[in-house]
């Protein structure tokens, strides 16, 4: 099998996997999708011209696939910061009800300096 047909072969397995990314198993789709990453990425370094007409064929979709991909990622990254915003907005809440005069400012004190 050539490079192209098995940078093909991954590049749409990765199609599939990001466009059925759900929350509940995200961490092991991205663990899967870093993996075929890292796999696709050695297989490009051996690809070389000049290319029959079906592994042109089979570039250009390559290519369509990849645009695709990379805006799931690009989604993906950002459900994952919302999630850590609002993770990080959750424990200051259960901080500051736990414990109300923690975060007190003491920055209008009036200090009397006559006798």
């Amino acid at each position: 099998m050539s490079a192209v047909q098995q940078c093909y072969d991954i590049t749409k397995e990765l199609f599939i996997l990001v466009d059925k990314v759900d929350s509940e198993y995200r961490d092991q789709v991205i663990e899967k999708v870093e993996a075929l990453l890292e796999r696709r990425g050695s297989l490009l370094k051996s690809i070389q011209a000049p290319f029959p007409e079906e592994e042109k064929a089979q570039g250009v979709q390559i290519v369509r696939w990849n645009t695709k991909i990379d805006q799931k990622l690009v989604l993906l990254r950002t459900d994952i910061k919302r999630d850590m915003n609002g993770l990080n907005k959750k424990k200051t809440s259960v901080k500051k009800y736990t414990n109300p005069y923690d975060s007190l400012q003491f920055d209008g004190m009036f200090y009397d300096k006559r006798k």
